[in-house]
């Protein structure tokens, strides 16, 4: 039974939430978006390692990750429509228990099928993550820093990645290759696990979405706002179709920059540039910071000249990047020493991994474009359909198209070359008050 609430002052106005209530649901929005970049690494990182314990080659490994895309789409529309229907709160607390189980059973597979299985799971699962932690974000946080903080959360993606990197390296280094991307992946799951379980005790229910349930139980709303029985339905709907599909182009944009560099930067420096795993893992990691950095500041950029605009400049940044790259490539000049920081195909690489700035606005800007009866599955939908085509099909297809590791991470550059484009036609309702009747 869903449970009932006062009604607002004024119906449809934004409601008032606590101190208490922004600070907890803050801290799972962090934490959702954290598992939301723990779970795309699990695979990239210690892909050489898994390759040799499931006796398979790289190019299956990289075929699970399609098929973990493809299931983050179905995920994306399920679990977004469970946001609209079921509540933020619940749904947060399946995806991420979800997550958590995955995690553990993909450590302990003991073969090639199985750990697919467990991907799969993984995949529809972490469906949700985004979307429902960027509507309970928007729903509670004041207008006029929205981007900035915004761009704080979208920065624990990285974060969560970091935790992977830092988590497996410790037990590779401590229990050797089989074993240590084993342990790592159980603990991950043991922890993401438990906070899951936490989330349902801890985690307040969006007073919009409530209020929202309210007037749709009582029969009070009007009918150009009522939600369909199936929310997907209206988010192709003529006022929302535009939006829907140009956020799913923007995500599939910003997809395809990070996965040509989380997916094939690890096994370049390994392979192509014979470093060490140390010096690899701390190249990785750099890239990391440097992207956390370029989330943070899109967002606060975005405060200042929309989210739109935030977005074009991060784009334009990646570009550089990957075209700094591709010159290297070319002119068989991309090399990295130990002491990386002297080589200019480091900076050029950091300047790629920057590029990823775009995704610091646009959670917010998916959140704020869409209203409170449809806002977790459009967010979801939007993003997970971009993580299925840029996340699953793009490094199949890259590392297919363009025969070596080294081009298959520089045709990334299609990301940020289609986010400059399609940003700049896309809708925009940056910093607008977010009430339940819209």
């Amino acid at each position: 039974m869903i449970p009932t609430v006062k009604p607002t002052a004024t119906a449809g106005m934004a409601a008032l939430y606590s101190r208490r209530e922004i600070r907890l649901i803050l801290a799972f929005a962090l934490l959702g978006t954290l598992f939301d970049g723990a779970e795309l690494n699990l695979i990239g990182y210690p892909l050489v390692y898994i390759s040799g314990s499931l006796h398979v080659s790289t190019i299956a490994l990289i075929t699970v990750t399609t098929v973990q895309g493809f299931a983050s789409i179905l995920g994306g529309f399920v679990f977004g429509t469970l946001g609209d229907t079921l509540g933020r709160r619940r749904t947060f607390a399946i995806s991420v228990l979800a997550f958590g189980v995955a995690a553990i059973l993909g450590g302990l597979s003991v073969n090639y099928g199985m750990f697919m299985a467990t991907r799969l799971l993984a995949g529809v699962g972490m469906g949700g993550l985004f979307g429902l932690s960027f509507s309970m974000f928007t729903e509670c946080w004041k207008t006029g820093r929205r981007g900035t903080m915004g761009g704080i959360i979208q920065a624990m993606y990285f974060a969560g990645e970091i935790l992977t990197e830092g988590m497996i390296f410790l037990f590779l280094t401590l229990l050797g290759h089989d074993l240590g991307w084993r342990a790592g992946y159980v603990a991950i799951g043991v922890v993401s696990t438990v906070i899951g379980i936490a989330s349902l005790k801890l985690l307040p229910e969006s007073k919009q979405w409530l209020a929202y349930q309210q007037h749709l139980r009582e029969g009070t709303l009007p009918k150009e706002i009522r939600r369909a029985k199936v929310p997907v339905i209206d988010i192709f709907k003529p006022q929302f179709v535009f939006g829907t599909v140009l956020f799913m182009v923007l995500s599939t944009a910003m997809f395809l920059t990070t996965n040509s560099v989380g997916a094939y930067l690890s096994t370049y420096l390994l392979t192509a540039q014979k470093l060490s795993l140390n010096t690899v893992s701390l190249v990785v990691l750099l890239g990391y910071v440097a992207t956390i950095i370029a989330y943070t500041l899109t967002g606060v950029v975005s405060d200042v000249i929309r989210r739109k605009y935030a977005f074009t400049l991060a784009s334009a940044v990646g570009t550089v990047g990957f075209v700094w790259f591709l010159a290297l490539l070319s002119t068989h000049s991309a090399h990295v020493g130990a002491n990386f920081w002297a080589w200019p195909t480091f900076w050029a690489l950091m300047l790629c991994a920057g590029a990823a700035g775009g995704f610091g606005v646009l959670g917010v800007w998916m959140s704020e474009y869409f209203p409170t009866r449809i806002r977790s599955t459009g967010s979801s939908a939007s993003y997970y359909v971009g993580r299925g085509l840029g996340a699953g099909i793009f490094p199949l297809f890259a590392l297919t198209l363009a025969g070596t590791v080294p081009f298959a991470l520089a045709l990334g550059i299609l990301g940020p070359a289609a986010g400059l484009l399609f940003s700049l036609v896309a809708p925009d309702r940056t910093g607008r008050t977010i009430a339940d009747l819209e």
